[in-house]
């Protein structure tokens, strides 16, 4: 199978991420029974049993919470790695208006784009076609199971639509901003469930300061803006292009995300209330809490 020929097309594009999709869970299985889960267990089950340990059913049921952490933190950190290396030495990393600067027809915007930047894309597309059955099936229910579900669907079509007009420059840039501190959020998680002492609250500390930075500043301050503004100005004008409905629709599906992220913010910082005044980092979204 050649990759690099599957990606010159979006149709050998989306064929990688369906083949991606059904791959991910199968790695996933493989890695919790061979890495995450004896990791967990040699943190969780002591080899002498004391008096005062947790019941084994509580300790099995924050072992597979544990191990559905340390997936995310594994498949962000691959994302997030694989998107600074196809981005970190392009023009639109530092300057938003490269996002749509060379695109002279539409749709699709015109311009070359590199085989990494739709590698990129193809793993993306192929998690979050997996994370939708998974978030039914295999993770834990949580009290915001049908945000999340809403963020999933939505992901996928900003995903699938931005590939086929080709705004992979800025969907990159979404894709970094939103990965990059849900590293952090399960590492925190993984430490909590793992009964670390400072480990959950130092980590979630960082995640909130990657999360306020890149979710709640950058997105709407550089990502959004350059969408409501620039593709009007430095493409549609100039080159006298029709941008109707695919503007709306773009723009929409980044506000209904961001929607969600001042939501999550606002359970972010009840938690953090919980932990100056309680001590606690408890995940507010957990069934029981």
């Amino acid at each position: 199978m050649d990759i690099g020929a599957m990606l010159d097309t979006r149709k050998g594009g989306y064929t990688l991420a369906i083949l991606l999709a059904f791959l991910l869970p199968i790695v996933r299985f493989a890695l919790d029974r061979c890495v995450f889960g004896p990791i967990g267990r040699a943190s969780f089950f002591p080899k002498e049993k004391k008096s005062d340990d947790p019941p084994a059913a509580n300790l099995e049921s924050r072992l597979y919470k544990y191990k559905e952490s340390f997936w995310k933190t594994s498949i962000y950190t691959v994302l997030v790695l694989l998107g600074l290396y196809v981005s970190i030495n392009e023009n639109f990393f530092t300057d938003t208006r490269y996002f749509w600067l060379g695109c002279t027809e539409f749709p699709p915007c015109n311009y070359e784009v590199s085989r990494g930047l739709r590698l990129l894309y193809a793993l993306e597309l192929g998690y979050y076609l997996q994370a939708v059955p998974s978030l039914v099936f295999w993770e834990v229910r949580r009290k915001d199971f049908w945000e999340n579900m809403a963020h999933h669907i939505a992901t996928l079509g900003l995903i699938t639509y931005s590939h086929q007009v080709n705004f992979v420059k800025v969907g990159a840039m979404v894709f970094l901003c939103h990965d990059i501190n849900d590293i952090f959020m399960e590492s925190a998680k993984m430490a909590r469930y793992a009964e670390h002492r400072w480990l959950p609250t130092t980590l979630f500390a960082v995640f909130m300061l990657s999360w306020f930075t890149s979710r709640i500043y950058y997105f709407p301050v550089y990502v959004i803006r350059s969408v409501y503004y620039e593709p009007i100005n430095l493409v549609a004008k100039v080159h006298n292009i029709n941008p109707h409905p695919h503007w709306e629709i773009f723009l929409g599906l980044l506000c209904f995300l961001f929607s969600l992220h001042i939501y999550w913010s606002y359970l972010i910082l009840k938690i953090a209330y919980r932990q100056v005044l309680v001590g606690t980092t408890d995940d507010l979204r957990e069934d029981d809490d």
